[in-house]
């Protein structure tokens, strides 16, 4: 704290005399005078704390030592009286084997040892002043604490930025959750594989594990290397689930497109097959002679009829299709699309209404985004993977030299003097 205080005021002088200066021109040095003398005056309220706790540390330092010395005296004082009632005792036990009234004797006799006693009396002394001792260090203790505390109650106080900054520095159980979710995430993004369900659970986990490295960064307490890696891997993530969603938008599509398609083409099939019939009776109500009124009802009658059971015939091949069951998979399938079931069920129903459709292009067009998505899936999954392994592995096999290395790319933001 001495050479702390020095170096204070070395910098408060040095300062000093830089405002003072009259060979300063130019439009800045007005405004380095300025800056000077208030930094000037704050490293002069510095060096009067180091100095001033300095001499409380001092006094409080030889007040400490006369407190040992007291302390051990008394406790050899202690262990000398000791020994003496531990000695009596003992032969007290000797006597005491040989028959019950030499026991009887010994006892009555060990109240009138004057040795004895005053070792008990010694031992009693002692605790005594050891009370005395501690509760003259209580005071004392107390007494500078005081002190030390009067002394940085001054003008100078520190931002809610420092208090939070050393509040980072000060909670250790931040970088314990932190290491905790990062590889609770690496291991619920395996799980997720198979269960892409649980991929939120692993999606914020690595915001929590985000946003405690970058709270340490900010306030120089980590590193922002890991700030980059947990951005990345958000970054990942990201594109992954709107890769998913996007797929499964896809697929809708896909369905939605190929039942428009079956309705048209079930509506076409019922026309010319109604048409056809339509054209035979004709035929047959014209050999009839059939020109009257009823015969005209009864056409019209049969005309509504079939276009009913077009309708009714391109809803149900709309339906058919709406309603078809996902395809199953196969092992290879589900494995190409790094353990997503779902996902490997949607490409291969978009890819079943295009090869079921060939000649649409909104249906082609859907298989070759899906395509897309799902390489951009496959894609982000391995490098968050290889990321992450690299990442792990290296803190692992360096023996913290890829921590230090890391720690070194730490800079705190808003840092002054």
């Amino acid at each position: 704290m001495t050479k702390i205080a020095e170096y204070l005021r070395n910098q408060a002088e040095a300062l000093t005399a830089m405002a003072d200066a009259d060979n300063l021109k130019g439009k800045y040095a007005d405004e380095l005078a300025e800056n000077s003398r208030g930094l000037g005056r704050k490293l002069d309220l510095a060096e009067d704390r180091y100095r001033e706790v300095k001499g409380h540390l001092s006094s409080w330092a030889d007040d400490l030592e006369d407190f040992q010395k007291a302390a051990d005296k008394t406790l050899d004082d202690a262990r000398d009286a000791q020994r003496i009632i531990d000695a009596h005792s003992g032969k007290g036990d000797k006597k005491a084997t040989g028959n019950q009234k030499g026991a009887s004797d010994e006892a009555a006799s060990t109240d009138v040892d004057p040795a004895l006693k005053r070792a008990k009396e010694d031992l009693t002394a002692a605790r005594r002043r050891l009370n005395t001792t501690e509760g003259d260090y209580q005071e004392r203790a107390a007494h500078y604490a005081s002190k030390i505390r009067s002394s940085i109650d001054d003008d100078m106080k520190d931002s809610w930025w420092n208090d939070f900054k050393a509040w980072v520095a000060d909670a250790e159980w931040l970088g314990d959750i932190a290491d905790w979710a990062s590889w609770a995430a690496t291991a619920v993004g395996v799980v997720a594989m198979f269960f892409p369900a649980v991929g939120v659970i692993a999606l914020a986990l690595t915001v929590v594990v985000a946003a405690i490295h970058i709270t340490q960064a900010v306030t120089g307490n980590g590193s922002w290397f890991d700030v980059v890696m947990d951005l990345g891997a958000l970054k990942l993530a990201r594109t992954g689930m709107k890769a998913a969603k996007a797929m499964k938008a896809l697929q809708n599509s896909s369905r939605k497109t190929a039942a428009d398609l079956a309705k048209g083409q079930a509506k076409s099939q019922a026309s010319r097959a109604n048409a056809s019939a339509r054209k035979t009776a004709a035929k047959a109500e014209r050999k009839r002679g059939g020109t009257s009124r009823k015969s005209r009802d009864r056409a019209r009658a049969k005309r509504l009829r079939m276009e009913g059971e077009n309708r009714a015939a391109g809803k149900r091949a709309s339906n058919e299709v709406r309603d078809t069951e996902m395809p199953q998979i196969t092992a290879a399938e589900k494995a190409s699309a790094i353990g997503d079931k779902a996902m490997a069920k949607q490409m291969k129903d978009i890819n079943k209404w295009r090869d079921a459709y060939p000649d649409n292009r909104t249906l082609a067009s859907n298989a070759s985004q899906a395509q897309r998505h799902k390489d951009a899936v496959q894609g982000a999954w391995a490098t968050s993977t290889i990321l992450d392994a690299a990442d792990k592995g290296a803190d692992a096999a360096t023996n913290d030299g890829y921590s230090r290395m890391k720690d070194r790319m730490t800079a705190p933001v808003g840092s002054q003097w």
